[in-house]
């Protein structure tokens, strides 16, 4: 009997101790486990049927790894042994994210970079950069075209989804083309002169091309298209912003049926209205379901009627698209993250990272990784950190009490290094954040260096790929390489490559080793068996 008892207490402590975190041993099985994994990764080589690409705005290194543990620490864990569904993908790369013209990027700049294969200035959208912010004739004779347009023309479905305005800055490097990425609408003004001759972003998505082809939009911004005589579709309070008299919606409808598609495109503007879209009997949809941007996710049960989250205007995005035969390339933003940085509200921030961490999970269940090229980057940094002396397990959102600075005052283990939190500082001390929430939902982390928003960051981003030709992303890359290297593996302007011939040839990975901590764990476990 004693023999049996000390049989179970051994058992146990192999395989169920609830007592201590990772043993020697466990950590010596996590790092052969990810040996195992990284032996076993296959370079996929064959063109990929669809392209998915997600871009968290604002997403850097930091925002990754706070997110990585905020999402642990809300389903109970200690947070940084886990990982977010794109961090898992086998091949990782870097990106540099200055523009032409700009050592710290901006938006537009960066969305030209890894959209259309070449830097761009601060501020300019789909043009080389020979053209000069603000300037509208500098625009004339330098378009270059997105590689969503060039999905386009080999015959690809298209779609974008953003959480932020359709008009802005991520979102319109897809499809447009300006010197200045705020004239989003028409506007009457002092400005007009240099707007002489080019269009509004809102009335290139309907009326041009690749834009008025985009068969799935998904985002905010209704305001951008609508007249100043009309109001939104939720509160009746908001009244558009353009002032030629244009309702754009409208004639997205109007220009839709005249091409024969009537039937089969929908205008919604609610997330009831999205879950109700069946999208067999959808080509074309415009969803624009908020008056701007789209609520940040963690206080979207604060608007009627509610939002549609990202992960579901993934869903059935990918639904409508991969009705085409030949593929799809699907644009995906998670863009608030970018925006909970600006105002240093981080758990803001990293809540719309996991949430957009869930949009990359819904479409890795929906679609086979040996024909879809899976792609998760960002276009720049913030100035959020990571630091001080936390335990394991310490929430990330806290950290009084265990980091103190030497003039006796606590601080968070996420701060900034500027932004309009400083402001809470007073006659150049720190503010005291005893006995202070520091993880509510609106909560500032402190700042350093006083504005009215906090600036992005100019370190380099990851690159996270998975899928056919993944394996061309693992160095550190120009920002402007991204789109070169996925249209080389997916073939759209050119058919040279021995892949495009559609011949599926993978090359298999060397076996793995032997197990072996696993296969003694195994031998053990059926030993203790026999002998109970």
């Amino acid at each position: 009997m004693k023999a049996n008892l000390s049989l179970i207490v051994l058992f146990f402590i192999l395989f169920f101790n609830p007592c201590q975190s990772e043993s020697p041993n466990e950590w010596i099985k996590i790092a052969n486990a990810e040996l195992e994994r990284a032996l076993k990764t296959e370079r996929i080589i064959q063109r990929p049927k669809n392209v998915v690409f997600f871009l968290g705005d604002g997403m850097g290194i930091a925002t990754s790894t706070g997110a990585r543990i905020y999402k642990g620490q809300i389903n109970g864990r200690n947070g940084e042994e886990g990982s977010l569904t794109f961090e898992k993908f086998p091949h990782v790369g870097l990106s540099k994210t200055y523009n032409d013209d700009a050592q710290v990027p901006d938006s537009a700049g960066s969305a030209t970079a890894f959209f259309s294969g070449q830097k761009a200035a601060l501020g300019v959208i789909g043009l080389n950069s020979n053209a000069r912010y603000g300037n509208c004739s500098s625009a004339q004779g330098n378009h270059i075209t997105s590689i969503l347009e060039w999905a386009q023309k080999a015959g690809k479905a298209t779609g974008i989804v953003t959480t932020t305005r359709i008009t802005h800055a991520t979102p319109a490097g897809t499809y447009a083309h300006t010197p200045d990425r705020d004239w989003e609408t028409y506007v009457n003004g002092s400005d007009d002169a240099d707007r002489a001759g080019c269009k509004d972003i809102a009335r290139q998505l309907v009326e041009d091309l690749p834009g008025r082809d985009i068969r799935v939009i998904f985002g905010g911004g209704e305001l951008h298209f609508l007249p100043t005589n009309e109001t939104d579709s939720w509160s009746k309070n908001l009244t558009g912003l353009r002032q030629d008299g244009r309702n754009l919606i409208k004639e997205w409808r109007i220009r839709k049926m005249a091409a024969g598609h009537g039937n089969r495109s929908r205008t919604i503007s609610t997330g009831a209205q999205l879950n109700a879209l069946n999208a067999s009997q959808t080509d074309f949809v415009l969803g624009l379901f908020a008056p701007s941007h789209l609520s940040f996710d963690l206080l979207r049960a604060n608007h009627t009627p509610k939002q549609p989250t990202i992960h579901e205007m993934t869903k059935k995005a990918i639904e409508i698209l991969q009705k085409n035969e030949d593929g799809f390339f699907l644009m995906i933003e998670g863009g608030r993250i970018d925006h909970g940085h600006h105002d240093n509200h981080a758990k803001l921030a990293f809540h719309d990272t996991v949430a957009f961490d869930a949009a990359v999970e819904v479409a890795l269940e929906m679609l086979p990784d040996n024909d879809t090229l899976f792609v998760v980057t960002s276009d720049h940094s913030h100035t959020i950190r990571i630091g001080g002396w936390p335990g394991r397990g310490e929430s990330i959102l806290k950290g009084q009490g265990v980091n103190m600075g030497s003039d006796g005052l606590p601080f968070l283990t996420l701060s900034y290094a500027n932004g309009p939190s400083a402001a809470n500082n007073a006659n150049g001390s720190r503010r005291n954040l005893t006995g202070l929430a520091t993880d509510v939902d609106v909560f500032q982390q402190d700042a350093l260096v006083p504005l009215k928003y906090e600036t992005h960051g100019g370190e380099d981003v990851a690159i996270y790929a998975k899928g056919p030709f993944a394996h061309l992303f693992h160095t550190l890359h120009e920002q402007h390489y991204i789109p070169v290297a996925i249209d080389y593996a997916a073939c759209y302007r050119s058919t040279a490559a021995q892949h495009c011939n559609k011949t599926t040839a993978i090359s298999a990975a060397p076996p793995a080793p032997m197990n072996w901590p696993s296969i003694i764990r195994v031998l053990v476990f059926c030993l203790v068996f026999i002998l109970l």
